[in-house]
């Protein structure tokens, strides 16, 4: 993330200068900014899915029991886990398409499987901290009814 943000921001900083000062375009800029952009986000995301840190809403949690919310959470966890791994598939799908029809970027010629690629490895990083959060949840509640029985 912050090798992406580095140049990001040289690269915008380049363009600026270039415009306003020098006053000449930089031809293709927008592409690798919007290839870094993809590594930023996605890196970002999988970042803060680690960190715990992504956003969340769970205010009506909040109103149930312990053993309630531990449920809700074990069953968020499941949901997300699940949608996160269809996004996992269609990630690869896009690059085996992408693969198939070489597609590359008009300026550059930079072939869309780069960008692509952020997606599919944020897309799996996401997963995992999601799966084993959910494992971790799942313990979590099996341990609050363990106490609830004795």
């Amino acid at each position: 993330m912050l090798w992406t943000s580095i140049i990001m921001l040289s690269i915008l900083g380049t363009v600026i200068f270039a415009r306003y000062v020098l006053h000449a375009d930089v031809f293709g800029y927008d592409e690798i900014v919007l290839i870094d952009s993809f590594w930023m986000y996605f890196i970002g995301a999988s970042y803060a899915m680690y960190d715990g840190t992504h956003v969340k809403a769970d205010i009506l949690a909040r109103l149930f029991s312990t053993h309630i919310q531990a449920l809700m959470k074990v069953a968020a966890g499941i949901f997300q886990t699940g949608i996160n791994i269809i996004f996992n598939v269609f990630a690869l799908n896009m690059i085996l398409r992408s693969i198939e029809t070489q597609a590359v970027t008009s300026s550059w010629n930079i072939p869309f499987l780069f960008p692509q690629m952020s997606i599919l490895i944020g897309f799996t990083l996401m997963s995992f901290y999601l799966l084993v959060y959910t494992l971790r949840d799942i313990d979590s509640y099996l341990r609050i009814i363990g106490k609830g029985s004795k």
